[in-house]
């Protein structure tokens, strides 16, 4: 998981967490949203990255916290859990989109370079990629240049 029962503690405060467990009629409600948080940021995290990650970074911490709160509102949520929720989907539209990226840290604490997973269908003409949408019988009907 991204974020634990703690980190939204941290981030939201203890009487908000207490509350938002009393409203809920499962034991283990705040770890399953949790999990469901995960879940959904995978589905757009794996669009570009292999996972499971090499680290967490905070900012999918964040983006867990605040999915996991909204999920926690389950009969309506406040306009600013709305929009913080609405915030993070945006986000990890663009994540997957490559229009933004992930820092990824190593042991030392360094920001390495993550490499996004390449898509075969983004790649360029010309590189070693065989499995194009043409197959060599019909490119060899093609004029050569």
């Amino acid at each position: 998981m991204y974020a634990t029962r703690d980190d939204l503690i941290v981030r939201f405060g203890e009487s908000e967490i207490a509350n938002l467990e009393a409203m809920q009629t499962q034991p283990d409600a705040v770890n399953e949203a949790l999990q469901d948080a995960t879940e959904e940021i995978d589905g757009y995290v794996a669009v570009k990255y292999a996972l499971p990650l090499p680290s967490i970074p905070t900012t999918l911490k964040r983006v867990a916290c605040n999915i996991a709160r909204y999920r926690l509102y389950f009969q309506r949520p406040t306009e600013e859990v709305e929009k913080r929720y609405e915030s993070e989907l945006e986000y990890l539209k663009s994540l997957a989109a490559g229009k933004a990226v992930l820092n990824i840290q190593n042991e030392q604490n360094e920001v390495v370079e993550e490499k996004p997973r390449r898509n075969p269908k983004s790649i360029p003409i010309g590189t070693s990629y065989t499995g194009g949408v043409f197959s060599d019988e019909q490119l060899n009907k093609m004029p050569s240049v």
